[in-house]
């Protein structure tokens, strides 16, 4: 298939959602960085410009070229997150490698590229179908879950968790081998957060606050001096201060809240944006997040080439998680972590692998059509 031919095919509903989400992120950023001397929504509108040329660029490459660079990308990625380790930047964890003047974040590449190792692996194997064939997933989701957690990075470290079942489940592994998976982790989870030393204390602060504020308990108590979870009061009443159709900035007191919220341009931006825009506009926007999932979706269940699928499934699951995740932690409904809001938080490395992800849903849409018979993973 011919380069404009690809381009013609492309399904670019998906691109205009995309850059509507990130112009209200842009936007929002401006909101939220008001005051600081770095221009953020600046520097975010300018990776957004370059994130735009690599989808395209990906666009115009088959998707089975870039499955079978899986285990390359890997390769890289593991390297990457190794890297961190060694010279890794950041307040608070070690998460970003600095190349000249910029920072890049290793982790977040390493998400897309488990779903294209995941899809390379998986795609032509029958062995998932029994409980010995999920040992190689698994060791390949397992090292970049450790390798994150170590620099700390537990909320990254989990979104690996999805994309392996995502990939599995698609491939028509046995619900009773996920669910002994499934058992499994959470046994390993509970060690992990019993073992003292294991978890840094503001991490083990989080869940413990999380619980007593959900399931009872002295809340005070569970926080201590180094737990107290000021961050999440902050975002949950900047919230709550939008009321249906938000305030400007001569409320006071109001966009005050906004203001007060830690990390409130990256990880925590969602509230800001519900502060300014209140009920109407968080509405307007989970729906056009909506969209562009059940795009992703409908995409994904139309292709019948199983690596393609497999791809599919896995982009979906990477933005889907992160929306989920995001939305849910600034309001309290799952504990603090570090993830941010797919082409809205502020951050080069986030917004590159989110258009570096819609640039491969593009190009499973574009690529011919095979026929694999009426389920392409059937024996």
């Amino acid at each position: 298939m011919t380069l404009p031919e690809r381009f013609r095919r492309a399904n670019w509903m998906l691109v205009v959602l995309a850059l509507l989400l990130t112009t209200a992120g842009v936007f929002t950023v401006e909101h939220a960085a008001e005051g600081h001397v770095t221009k953020f929504a600046q520097l975010q509108l300018k990776w957004a410009l370059i994130g735009t040329a690599l989808a395209m660029g990906l666009l115009a490459v088959p998707t089975k070229r870039v499955v079978a660079a899986g285990y390359v990308l890997y390769g890289l990625g593991i390297i990457g997150l190794v890297a961190v380790l060694l010279v890794g930047t950041g307040k608070g964890a070690g998460r970003w490698i600095p190349i000249g003047s910029f920072r890049v974040q290793p982790s977040e590449f390493m998400k897309l590229i488990l779903v294209v190792a995941l899809a390379g692996h998986i795609r032509y194997e029958r062995g998932h179908k029994r409980l010995r064939g999920l040992l190689w997933p698994l060791a390949l989701t397992t090292l970049p879950l450790l390798l994150v957690m170590a620099q700390p990075d537990l909320g990254t470290a989990l979104l690996f968790v999805p994309f392996l079942y995502a990939a599995l489940f698609t491939a028509g592994a046995r619900i009773r081998h996920l669910a002994l998976i499934t058992l499994a982790g959470l046994a390993v989870g509970a060690a992990i957060y019993a073992i003292p030393g294991v978890l840094k204390p503001y991490q083990r602060a989080r869940i413990t606050t999380f619980v007593s504020r959900h399931f009872g308990g002295d809340v005070a108590a569970s926080r201590g001096p180094s737990a107290r979870n000021h961050q999440l009061d902050r975002a949950v009443a900047a919230t709550g201060v939008g009321g249906w159709i938000g305030v400007s900035e001569d409320d006071g007191a109001a966009s005050q809240a906004a203001r007060g919220v830690p990390e409130r341009h990256t990880d925590f931006i969602f509230p800001v944006f519900a502060s300014h825009y209140g009920f109407v506009g968080v509405t307007a926007l989970i729906l056009v997040y909506l969209l562009f999932l059940g795009t992703l979706l409908g995409q994904a269940a139309r292709t019948r080439d199983p690596s393609a699928r497999l791809l599919a499934v896995g982009v979906f699951t990477l933005f889907a998680a992160q929306l989920v995740v995001n939305t849910a932690m600034t309001v309290g409904l799952l504990p603090v972590v570090g993830v941010p809001l797919p082409f809205f938080s502020y951050g080069g490395s986030s917004l590159l692998v989110s258009f570096a992800a819609l640039g491969l849903s593009l190009s499973v849409g574009v690529d011919p059509e095979l026929d694999f018979g009426r389920d392409p993973f059937a024996d």
